[in-house]
């Protein structure tokens, strides 16, 4: 199982939840992961790429590239990403409370529109050099010196986030 199937909003396959304390690590590199894929995706619907940087995520990743744009929840206003569903897995996960899901919804936000700025603005890029950034913001994320379970995710998130801010702003 992979950290992205391990984060998912559906169940894990037989119920079998991570520990409260460990995974952190883990959980974030899936959670960038699945914000990647699913912004390349839409960058990719909107801009008519030919998907090479989406596929050089999967390849870097392991995703399975399966999220499809949802042109209604775009036109609806909501949640394009799933980013409330992607929080919520990894509170419930990780035995979050309900205020480490929303501070952890808040960073995946704020890692999501620097994704966004960074994939978009390199679209129709060859693939590796797409997802240079992201990938390195992944790096910081593994790097980062953070405590287990959510707030770890967290910190994490909020690592890869100002590694995208100060790309996106150099």
């Amino acid at each position: 199982m992979t950290g992205i199937d391990r984060i998912s909003a559906a169940p894990s396959p037989l119920g079998v939840s991570a520990a409260p304390n460990a995974g952190a690590r883990e959980a974030a590199a899936g959670a960038i992961g699945t914000v990647g894929d699913r912004v390349l995706a839409w960058v990719d619907a909107s801009a008519r790429t030919d998907g090479a940087g989406r596929q050089a995520w999967a390849a870097a990743t392991g995703g399975d590239a399966a999220f499809r744009p949802d042109a209604r929840e775009l036109a609806r206003g909501g949640d394009v990403y799933g980013l409330g569903d992607l929080a919520a897995g990894i509170a419930r996960d990780l035995g979050g409370t309900p205020a480490q899901e929303g501070a952890l919804r808040r960073s995946l936000e704020d890692f999501t529109r620097e994704a966004v700025v960074q994939l978009a603005g390199l679209a129709g890029a060859p693939g590796d050099r797409q997802v240079a950034g992201v990938r390195d913001a992944l790096e910081a994320a593994g790097n980062a010196d953070a405590p287990d379970g959510v707030d770890g995710v967290i910190a994490r998130l909020d690592a890869a986030a100002a590694m995208l801010a100060r790309q996106n702003h150099s």
